[in-house]
């Protein structure tokens, strides 16, 4: 394997520990509803943990009657009773734990856990090579709006100063993003949002002549 590869290997394992995988990502689809049966006396499943602003929606799927109730004070949502077939919905719009039960059979209780919806972030790792004059990827695209943290390692040598700018001769520098420094070994980590779309530049001069890369920011 050749040392670019071992490299890029370990820069996407780097990477890789830093993203957290969601919770009860097999229960949440696309529209955020989270989907709980209510069957052989008792919810299923019996403790869910979704994002604020996510719906859950319970069906009562066996023969007798149920209530979704609150327990919580105040109490946060009663279903009135559900007949075998009825449907009952509520969106949780709080952080924090919300039990329930059925008050016909009060043995039957479950509990619904939302938590603080993490903060929506574009991650990339780029490899700067001073042999080679080339940042990898030479192009990345994120989206205007979106936090993007940049993962920068070097394949070979020291680059100082490298900054992200209107120009490849790194002379105007935007998103607020100061002149950092890629070395081997290590993660320099950079982190903005950006506020306008264009066309962008990865870019430092260690020895008179650019190593540029490009950022492209859609609408």
């Amino acid at each position: 394997m050749s040392r670019l590869m071992k490299l890029a290997a370990f820069t996407i394992f780097i990477v890789g520990l830093t993203l957290g995988l969601g919770k009860n990502g097999d229960l949440l689809g696309q529209d955020k509803v989270v989907s709980v049966s209510i069957t052989d006396f008792a919810f299923t499943p019996k403790t869910i943990t979704i994002p604020v602003g996510t719906t859950v929606r319970w069906t009562n799927n066996g023969n007798a009657p149920h209530t979704v109730t609150s327990t919580s004070s105040p109490k946060a949502f009663d279903s009135g009773t559900l007949n075998s077939g009825d449907t009952f919905q509520h969106t949780f719009t709080t952080a924090g734990q919300f039990p329930y039960r059925c008050n016909i059979h009060p043995s039957m209780t479950g509990t619904v856990i939302v938590e603080q919806q993490k903060e929506e972030v574009q991650e990339l790792a780029l490899i700067h090579s001073l042999s080679q004059s080339k940042i990898f990827p030479e192009v990345i695209t994120v989206s205007k709006g979106i936090k993007v943290r940049l993962f920068h390692t070097a394949l070979d040598g020291v680059h100082p100063s490298v900054v992200i700018s209107s120009d490849e001769d790194g002379k105007t520098p935007v998103f607020g993003v100061k002149p950092f420094t890629v070395e081997p070994g290590k993660l320099a980590t950079v982190e903005f949002t950006p506020d306008k779309a264009g066309t962008f530049f990865i870019s430092h001069r260690p020895h008179g002549h650019n190593i540029v890369g490009k950022l492209v920011v859609k609408e």
